[in-house]
């Protein structure tokens, strides 16, 4: 793999090196004869937030598609998206009254690493860890969690405010859950109802548990069971308890933040009137925000051109390497390419996370400013580049981190929302 240093252009099974102009007109061209979201965008989570600003900007109006995507969570639906204040704080791990963690010893993740010294410093704390010889051994744990909920409400073992009314839709889950069978939920794990009984019991006893999770492990309903069982022991209210799922990649959270979902905003709302009428006055132009199923739509091949902005190099998904292969016109910002692959027409630079500095948000969505620690060797860094790419298509230029900072908070808005929170599912 070699670090690519300037675009290049597919000729064949060869590739030939092109200039940032003639790029960007290329790009321009495609774009404007483009059919409305016949387009599939996919994004890496290694990119700053400003960076994935510029990317949905540029997809939504130059490249006229709402099909919008990223790898790290495709196929995974968007649930995964919790509100800032349903999250435990990594300050507040400080104050668990016990540990119940899922962890990937094989990753190195920061978030992970984030999570363990935190756990390291505080001795005292007893910690369950998952799937040991002497713990549970989940396999499904979305099935898992529903069970300990059926348990609990079955029981008369669920207490608190949501239950009490502060948490929606209550009556509707406690009646849908207990009309299951809870025999096949625990088969689905081999377990029987008294491990549930154990397990409950030593979580009901602890006065802040605290659920650290490698996010990669639970698939949707994991994380919306997690939820619900934090709901219905009332530990969700409290200081230093409730659950924090860890994201894998740098900025995992900044997909959700910057709105790479067909059905997601900037600012992580659902679109709606007021925030299609900012974009449509800053942009210069009107978005489009139509509801897609992308998962769906990939799988027909539905798509005359692709775009993936993969500067880390993260796994393409096979279906999404179909889209490709059957498009018309392809393009993959990188920053290393083999010469042997002839997958993409046209390749371009891309800078890396340590060389450009942005913003990223932790798993507790919490922001941080990054600086660049290693000096780009490329002439335009990634919001430099993205932003060129948009100048064609009318889009205002936006090549610095403070004025798109300052044009993306538009869309985030203050206070608690609880309105769309505290839903059982």
């Amino acid at each position: 793999m070699r670090r690519l240093s300037q675009p290049l252009l597919r000729n064949g099974n060869q590739y030939q090196p092109i200039g940032i102009e003639e790029a960007c007109g290329l790009i321009a061209e495609h774009g404007k004869n483009a059919q409305v979201n016949r387009t599939l965008v996919m994004a890496n989570g290694n990119y700053s937030n400003e960076e994935l600003y510029l990317i949905q900007r540029l997809s939504r109006t130059g490249l006229q598609t709402n099909a919008i995507g990223s790898f790290d969570y495709y196929k995974r639906g968007t649930s995964y998206f919790i509100d800032k204040n349903d999250i435990v704080p990594f300050a507040e791990l400080f104050g668990a009254g016990k540990f119940y963690t899922l962890l990937d010893p094989e990753t190195d993740a920061l978030s992970q690493k984030t999570a363990l010294e935190v756990m390291k410093a505080c001795p005292g704390t007893p910690r369950y860890e998952f799937n040991t010889p002497e713990t549970l051994q989940i396999r499904d744990f979305g099935r898992f969690f529903r069970s300990l909920n059926h348990y609990l409400i079955r029981n008369n073992l669920a207490k608190g405010i949501y239950i009490q009314g502060l948490g929606k839709q209550y009556e509707t889950y406690k009646t849908q859950i207990l009309s299951e069978d809870l025999v096949p939920l625990l088969r689905s794990n081999n377990l029987t109802e008294e491990n549930l009984r154990d397990f409950a019991e030593d979580l009901l006893r602890t006065e802040a548990p605290v659920f650290v999770l490698w996010e990669r492990f639970l698939d949707e309903r994991g994380i919306i069971e997690l939820e619900n069982l934090c709901m219905l022991l009332d530990i969700q209210a409290k200081p230093s308890s409730g659950f924090l799922s860890l994201k894998a990649e740098l900025n995992s959270q900044g997909l959700f933040d910057m709105g790479i979902f067909p059905n997601v905003c900037v600012g992580g709302g659902q679109f709606d009137e007021g925030n299609r009428k900012m974009m449509h006055e800053l942009y210069g132009q009107p978005a489009h925000t139509d509801n897609l199923d992308l998962p769906a739509h990939i799988a027909s091949c539905a798509f005359n051109q692709c775009y993936l902005f993969n500067a880390t190099g993260a796994a393409v998904p096979r279906d999404v390497m179909d889209v490709v292969h059957n498009s018309s016109w392809s393009v993959l910002q990188t920053a290393f390419w083999d010469e042997h692959s002839h997958d993409c027409d046209l390749l371009l630079p891309a800078s890396l996370p340590e060389e450009s500095p942005g913003t990223f948000t932790d798993s507790a969505r919490a922001a941080h400013s990054s600086k660049a620690d290693t000096p780009c060797p490329l002439p335009h860094d990634n919001v430099k580049l993205l932003s060129k790419l948009g100048e064609p298509f009318g889009l205002p230029v936006l090549d610095n981190n403070t004025d798109i900072f300052m044009e993306y908070i538009s869309f985030f808005h203050a206070g608690c929302h609880s309105q769309q929170r505290h839903f059982f599912r």
